[in-house]
């Protein structure tokens, strides 16, 4: 391994370390819509994000949905199971393999989806309020080129990352 700085004059500031900083500002953000839905709803953050995603994509499936929400499967199931529970969500297996499920949000669920939404969309307006119209396009163009870089990033691993060829 070639780490590209002797170890003695590396030294993480946490509390301004890009990725710690973006963590913080979601966590903050992400708390009172977790109270929101979870004592609404009783929904856990798998579920809720799960909802969100199969209200834009009816008929996923659990490989599908763990992708879009960044979970992994055993979140997955137990989020898909919460929703069928609740009656927010149904699965349908295939007929010629049911090994594969499809999930669908039912009009409960719709229903709480949106509600749920219209929470998040005033955060979110909120917290743009915060930044100028130049600020507001500079940011959004910003955070793809960081979604870009961050996939390659995962897409190389942390082996090539200490072996400086990411860097």
């Amino acid at each position: 391994m070639a780490l590209q700085q002797s170890s003695a004059s590396v030294h993480l500031r946490l509390s301004e370390w890009l990725p710690y900083r973006f963590f913080q500002v979601t966590a903050r953000i992400a708390r009172p819509l977790e109270e929101f839905y979870g004592e609404r709803y009783g929904l856990t953050q798998s579920a809720w994000r799960i909802l969100a995603a199969i209200s834009e994509r009816p008929g996923a499936s659990a490989s599908e949905l763990g992708f879009a929400c960044a979970l992994d499967p055993f979140a997955v199931s137990r989020g898909i199971k919460q929703l069928v529970a609740l009656e927010f969500a149904e699965r349908t297996s295939a007929k010629n393999d049911r090994r594969y499920a499809s999930v669908s949000i039912t009009k409960k669920g719709a229903t709480a989806s949106i509600e749920i939404a219209l929470l998040a969309i005033n955060i979110e307006k909120r917290l743009l309020k915060s930044l100028s119209l130049d600020e507001q396009q500079s940011i959004s163009r910003m955070l793809r080129k960081l979604d870009d870089e961050s996939a390659h990033i995962e897409s190389m691993g942390w082996r090539a990352l200490l072996d400086g060829k990411v860097l």
